[in-house]
C-alpha cells in the first residue's frame, strides 16, 4: 500500500494495520490485502465489505471507494471507464459522465424498467455494482473462458462492460461509448431487435 495516502493516514489515526482492520471488521484478512493492496479491484468489492471496512475507517463508504480507486488508478487515466449514453434499443435514456469521485447522468427518460440509475448523481461504488450486475457471474465454472473470449485476464466488472456495452439478455439497455457508431442491431447481431 502506498504510505502517502489518505488510506495510510486514516489506519495510523485508528491504530490499525491490515491485519487488525481485517480482526475488527470481521472482512477475512485475503479480502483486506487485496483491497488495499490493489490486486483486486475496488470495483469488485460487495457494499457489505466497503461498509464493514468504512466503518472501522471512520470513513464514508463513498470515501473508502474513492480513496483506493484513487490509490490504484493509473495517474494518466482516473476515470477508468469512458463517458457514454445509456440505451433503450436506439432510444436515448441517459448521457452519462464519468468522474473520479462520482457518475452524472442526465436522465432524459425516467421509465422504470429503462432506467438503471435511480438519481441523477451517483457515487462511484454504486455505478461499481451497477457494473457487476450487468456481468456474468464470477463464479460461473466457464468465468475463464468468458473471460478469455473478450481478451480479459481478470473478473472486472468495469472492462467487461466495456467490452460488452453492459449489454444483458434480460433487457434492451446498453452503453453507446462516446465516439461510436454502433446500434442495437448490431450490437446484437440483429437477434434481439424488434
Amino acid at each position: 500500500m502506498n504510505k502517502n495516502t489518505l488510506l495510510y493516514d486514516r489506519l495510523k489515526t485508528y491504530s490499525l494495520n491490515l491485519h487488525t482492520l481485517s480482526e475488527r471488521s470481521g472482512v477475512a484478512y485475503s479480502t483486506v490485502y487485496n483491497i488495499f493492496t490493489g490486486k483486486k479491484d475496488i470495483s469488485d468489492a460487495t457494499g457489505e465489505t466497503l461498509y464493514k471496512l468504512a466503518r472501522f475507517t471512520g470513513m464514508s463508504m463513498d470515501e473508502l471507494y474513492r480513496a483506493l480507486e484513487y490509490a490504484h488508478s493509473d495517474p494518466k487515466d482516473k476515470t477508468a471507464f469512458p463517458n457514454f449514453l445509456l440505451m433503450w434499443e436506439d432510444e436515448v435514456i441517459s448521457s452519462v459522465t464519468v468522474d473520479e469521485k462520482e457518475i452524472h447522468a442526465d436522465r432524459f427518460i425516467l421509465h422504470p424498467a429503462k432506467q438503471i440509475f435511480y438519481a441523477d448523481t451517483i457515487p462511484r461504488f454504486v455505478f461499481g455494482q451497477i457494473l457487476r450486475d450487468r456481468c456474468f457471474d464470477e463464479k460461473r465454472p466457464d468465468a475463464d473462458k468468458l473471460l478469455n473470449a473478450l481478451g480479459l485476464s481478470d473478473y472486472n466488472p468495469y472492462e467487461i462492460c466495456k467490452k460488452t456495452h453492459g449489454k444483458m439478455i434480460q433487457d434492451k439497455t446498453w452503453f453507446k461509448f462516446d465516439g461510436e457508431t454502433i446500434n442495437y442491431k448490431t450490437l446484437t447481431g440483429g437477434l434481439y431487435a424488434s
